[in-house]
């Protein structure tokens, strides 16, 4: 557990000791209550989200709870999902025991020395807690403060533009495993002896890499997939000049639409592209970021289980890996026949964490003794894999088919992870080509942004593709020329963000009540939506946030936070938005629409049928002079929403 968690615990119960030395009246045991509960959350926050990642909060748990939870295998964490309940219903009572306790001690003559230290005790105990450390380099990444490290190295001498030139006559079909947690550290013969035997004697036949680190943005499912594809790591549009704060990111058609990717330029060169998991595409948005990159056939859970003999064959996740790779060889041997080029991407999921899931058709293997089900988890992949692999090459058509296997990231928490953290955390990452002759063992530092410029040539293609380069030649990587990498890529995480590419209005804007959605461009946004225009009518959009069953941000709270000069459209219940102006009468169950200003003119109605916002209306109100003292009234009507 993190150090820093145990000396601000200790601080913490240090205060507890010594907080009768402050406590005066029932209005300050009360304020100390609140205090103790919020701390105590805190805790209970950064345990769960460590019991997952291994690394207390992160990126991957931020983003998790800005796009949703939907599609997760609730039921491989329904002890860690009572333990987070029983933690907030202990603080609760610890607090409510806390301000009974404490009303009670009042103090005749207040001890102004000792309750000093109690109150530094206490400051000092939040400011060493890792969840407040991860919120202030959060914040810090947001308004700015890291440019003095993307002012020495700008983004834009780092970056570049993704592109393909052919360099053969040649170009081979592609198969990419995406093995899930799979990492390099499990072939590690001295801490998992004889566990990856049969892909460890096909990677040694082919070409393999040893050193693939895990860099900041890459370290979760669909971010790991995206340097994959992009060579950019996945930066939440929360934490973009440009972006929607605490958005949720769920109710966006779209994903990095601003990027080029791998498979937007293999489609330009006539490949298809296939997308197959065993997991719902839903979860994280899988499925908006192969749709936005040219995937054309896309399979999921939901869409794959049609083909299962037994219905009830399934993980908490999905589809065991046996089912998925039955189906994906068909489909593979189908689309060879076909004679068009083609990129399959599969993506297994039986050593997702914690506990890993063992496939029936290897059910009589046990790694040992058996008793670690991570490792026969990860023992059953290496008997899939390694047999998906050969099925490939023994077919008629293994000799125009390049395969990949790569971990999407580095293994989380899970009943491993103590022997894991024995080794060099690396990604696994492999080519089998059936042209190489001999194996090949690459010890050059890279990370999963490298992997898809260093894959391209194996497919005819010369590639630059984003911060990722090839591992192949003598260009050093990024990761290879920066030690502080991880801090750089936090510095340009403003210039990633764009790659969301937000959209400008450039054609009339239509409020479609009935699908209960708008367009911009191709993105379509869905209901409710608040967008925060600028002077050239470039939108930000904000969403409410939803994890799973609780509604934690609503869109009046960030309106309250606009500037009085801020254009917006805003679509929600009518009981909301007839706050704006209250002698105006709307049935306060039908959804409405608002435009304006906080500080000035503003148009409200009910969206029964579609409404068209014009050009000429948008600019009109970009255009309107404010008043701080209508702004000011606004801001304490839509406080008054919350009341509703």
């Amino acid at each position: 557990m993190n150090i820093f968690l145990w000396l601000s615990l200790g601080l913490f119960l240090l205060f507890l000791f010594t907080c009768k030395n402050r406590t005066q009246n029932s209005k300050s045991a009360f304020l100390g209550a609140l205090v103790v509960f919020i701390y105590m959350i805190l805790g209970a926050f950064y345990l769960v989200s460590d019991y997952f990642t291994g690394e207390g909060i992160n990126d991957a748990v931020i983003f998790h709870l800005l796009y949703g939870l939907d599609g997760s295998g609730f039921g491989d964490y329904y002890i860690i999902i009572a333990f987070g309940v029983g933690l907030f219903i202990a603080s609760l009572i610890f607090s409510i025991v806390y301000y009974r306790l404490m009303k009670n001690v009042l103090l005749e003559t207040p001890k102004k020395v000792k309750g000093f230290f109690s109150l530094m005790l206490l400051l000092s105990a939040f400011a060493l807690h890792p969840s407040i450390h991860f919120l202030t380099q959060s914040l810090l990444k947001t308004i700015g403060i890291e440019n003095a490290l993307s002012l020495e190295y700008p983004f834009l001498e780092y970056y570049q533009e993704p592109s393909l030139t052919s360099i053969s006559e040649e170009h081979p079909n592609l198969v990419y495993i995406f093995a899930e947690s799979l990492e390099d550290t499990y072939f590690d013969e001295s801490i998992f002896p004889s566990l990856m035997t049969r892909l460890k004697s096909i990677r040694e036949a082919n070409i393999y890499f040893t050193e693939i680190e895990q860099a900041q943005g890459t370290s979760w499912t669909i971010a790991g997939m995206t340097s994959v594809l992009c060579g950019i790591p996945l930066v939440t549009p929360s934490t973009g000049e440009h972006s929607p704060q605490g958005n949720s990111m769920s109710k966006m058609s779209t994903f990095y639409s601003g990027a080029v990717c791998m498979s937007d330029m293999l489609h330009k060169e006539g490949y298809k592209l296939i997308y197959r998991s065993g997991s719902s595409l839903e979860f994280a948005g899988v499925d908006k970021l192969y749709k936005t990159h040219k995937f054309d056939d896309i399979k999921g859970i939901n869409e794959l289980k049609p083909r299962l003999k037994n219905r009830g064959y399934q993980t908490p996740w999905g589809l065991y890996d046996d089912s998925l790779f039955e189906f994906s060889m068909s489909d593979f041997k189908k689309l060879s026949k076909s004679k068009q080029k083609f990129a399959m991407f599969i993506s297994t999921m039986d050593t997702h964490h914690p506990h890993g899931h063992v496939s029936k058709s290897c059910k009589a293997q046990r790694y040992q003794k058996g008793d670690n089900s991570m490792l026969n988890a990860a023992m059953c992949s290496d008997e899939l894999i390694a047999r998906f692999i050969e099925q490939i090459q023994k077919s008629p058509y293994g000799q125009n088919t390049i395969i990949v296997v790569g971990s999407d990231h580095l293994a989380m928490h899970n009943m491993a992870i103590d022997d894991l953290m024995k080794g060099k955390r690396r990604n696994q990452f492999m080519i089998i080509d059936p042209r190489q002759k001999e194996g090949k063992k690459v010890e050059k530092v890279g990370t999963t942004l490298d992997i898809g410029a260093t894959l391209l040539p194996f497919l005819g293609y010369d590639a630059t593709l984003g911060l990722g380069r090839n591992l192949l030649q003598e260009t050093p990587s990024l990761a290879e020329s920066f030690s502080n990498f991880d801090a750089l890529l936090s510095a340009w995480s403003k210039e990633i963000s764009r790659f969301w590419a937000f959209p400008k209005i450039e054609h009339d804007l239509v409020l479609d009540g009935t699908k209960k959605q708008l367009k911009i461009g191709s993105t379509l946004y869905k209901f409710p939506i608040l967008l925060r225009l600028n002077e050239t009518l470039e939108v930000n959009p904000f969403f409410e946030v939803k994890i799973k069953f609780f509604e934690t941000t609503k869109l009046f709270g960030y309106l309250h936070d606009f500037s009085d000069d801020d254009p917006f459209v805003w679509v929600d219940t009518c009981s909301r938005i007839a706050q704006l102006e209250p002698s105006e009468k709307v049935p306060s169950k039908s959804l409405c629409y608002a435009y304006g200003k906080l500080g000035s003119k503003i148009e409200l109605g009910v969206l029964k049928k579609p409404y068209t916002l014009s050009l000429e209306m948008l600019n009109q109100t970009v255009s309107l002079l404010v008043d701080a003292e209508v702004a000011k009234a606004r801001r304490e009507n839509v406080l008054k929403i919350n009341e509703k």
